[in-house]
């Protein structure tokens, strides 16, 4: 109940700074202004530590995602083995990641609302011109991988899913983990002038309330399935596709 509680309130909290965000967007430029200098342009971006750490600030999320996703492919292929994972956390982490990081931000967004990177924008010696958050762009700058929303934000806020599912003892520190690591990664992105800061915010909100949604689906809800109703169904599922795939080769 703490653990919800305390995602409620970070929610509410990124919902307000959204919203403030979104009536004053020069406070967008204000920040990204803090880590960028006349002549050397986002100059954190030079160093090679921080570029090493955003190179691989998605390994942890993807890994997880791979794992879950092997245990779901494994108990289908082979039904009567024991799932590698809990099925249950399997099928949650995939369908989380599936809807948050994969879905909603790289499919849809990036690749729709053409808002132009910091790097990118006048402002900051760029070509293209500054919007807010809220309005999409007319096509006459960024027109794939653009700024809104963060991946990389996404894919560190995205770890709570693991940490939601910690042993109770270890869930808040977990928590507390993933949240430390979603500030990280989300200030090297905007000072590396690779997204604003509403970017960062909007793409932690949006992935939040999907792995929370998700979460109460798998877990909380009344009625919701255990591990073993949910590893019967996978089986379930790969012994009728080895039904129908005897039937069509002895036909």
């Amino acid at each position: 109940m703490t653990s919800t509680r305390t995602l409620s309130a970070v929610l509410a909290v990124l919902a307000v700074a959204s919203l403030v965000l979104a009536i004053a967007p020069d406070l967008d430029l204000a920040v990204s202004r803090l880590f960028w200098r006349e002549g050397q342009g986002f100059w954190l971006s030079g160093y090679g530590l921080p570029q090493a750490v955003r190179r691989v600030s998605m390994y942890p999320t993807i890994a997880c995602g791979i794992f879950a996703l092997i245990a779901i492919l494994a108990k289908i292929i082979w039904p009567w083995s024991k799932p590698l994972m809990p099925a249950r956390m399997a099928v949650f982490f995939v369908v989380s990641m599936l809807a948050s990081s994969i879905v909603l931000v790289n499919v849809v967004l990036k690749e729709h609302w053409e808002r132009a990177r910091p790097v990118h924008v006048q402002e900051f010696g760029g070509p293209w011109t500054f919007t807010p958050w809220w309005r999409p762009g007319d096509g006459s700058g960024c027109r794939t991988n653009c700024s809104f929303i963060s991946g990389e934000a996404s894919g560190a806020a995205w770890l709570v899913a693991p940490a939601l599912v910690a042993p109770p003892p270890l869930r808040p520190a977990a928590l507390a983990a993933a949240g430390i690591y979603t500030l990280a990664i989300s200030a090297l992105r905007i000072a590396f002038g690779g997204h604003f800061l509403s970017d960062t915010l909007l793409a932690i909100f949006a992935t939040l309330v999907i792995v929370v949604g998700c979460h109460y689906w798998f877990y909380r809800r009344w009625g919701a399935p255990n591990d073993d109703v949910i590893a019967d169904r996978l089986a379930g599922l790969g012994l009728g596709l080895r039904r129908r795939f005897t039937r069509g080769r002895s036909s």
